[in-house]
């Protein structure tokens, strides 16, 4: 029996995988989702009586914990994650909120400005973006001394992939008065575009600020289109 019911439940994962829940009734998503808590009993049957309870998915994750645990076969442990799906969610809908879009120069160097503002190192930061801009996720590259960072250029490319990212904005700080890009600054933003063309990612900024808050763009100045010129250029022949 328990060999059949591993069967089942591995189908149903399989089929989760492969087509997603759109296709899923009620009652089998949270058959899916009591796996997790229920190891050896019918989950179906829970399924059922949680729907008969409360109506319909929706109500159930919305039930509190104690309401949950009056449903015969519901644990504490079940119940609890029941419950976590639904301050999941808050949560991934508050950090969406908090996206910045970042789409013209003045929300990228309003935004650049609070993470690099008053830094006593020379400071790097990677914003990943999707097609439309928003913000996915950054990191952060801090010196090794008080003067120069490198930038990994393997790890922004492998993170833009795994992202799925289709832009990257970088910002650095020049400690000092100097936010004009020196010799090295120029040659890791080429390299940097150089690596990302082929794979259709496009480096839409560099934002570098001087200890007085002004700054250089690579894309107002025109170097991006350049080396992106050059980079097509160089494919050509």
């Amino acid at each position: 029996m328990a060999n059949v019911n591993n069967g089942h439940r591995q189908r149903v994962r399989e089929r989760m995988l492969k087509e997603g829940l759109d296709g899923f009734q009620d009652h089998e998503i949270l058959e899916l989702l009591l796996y997790q808590s229920i190891p050896r009993k019918d989950t179906n049957k829970i399924a059922h009586k949680l729907l008969l309870a409360f109506g319909n998915l929706s109500n159930v994750i919305n039930a509190s914990p104690k309401n949950l645990m009056a449903v015969d076969g519901i644990s504490q442990v079940t119940a609890c994650n029941i419950a976590m799906l639904k301050e999941v969610w808050q949560r991934c809908r508050r950090q969406e909120a908090e996206k910045p879009e970042l789409n013209t120069l003045a929300t990228i160097v309003q935004y650049a400005r609070k993470l690099i503002a008053e830094s006593y190192v020379e400071r790097l930061v990677v914003v990943y973006v999707d097609r439309t801009t928003h913000f996915i996720y950054r990191d952060e590259y801090l010196a090794d001394d008080k003067y120069n960072v490198r930038l990994d250029i393997k790890k922004v490319i492998s993170t833009a992939i795994r992202l799925d990212a289709s832009g990257i904005l970088l910002f650095h700080c020049h400690i000092g008065n100097d936010c004009e890009p020196s010799l090295n600054d120029d040659d890791c933003t080429q390299k940097l575009i150089y690596a990302l063309s082929g794979l259709e990612i496009v480096l839409l900024e560099h934002i570098i600020f001087n200890a007085e808050g002004q700054y250089y763009s690579y894309f107002r100045d025109g170097k991006i289109d350049k080396y992106i010129e050059e980079y097509n250029q160089k494919i050509k022949r």
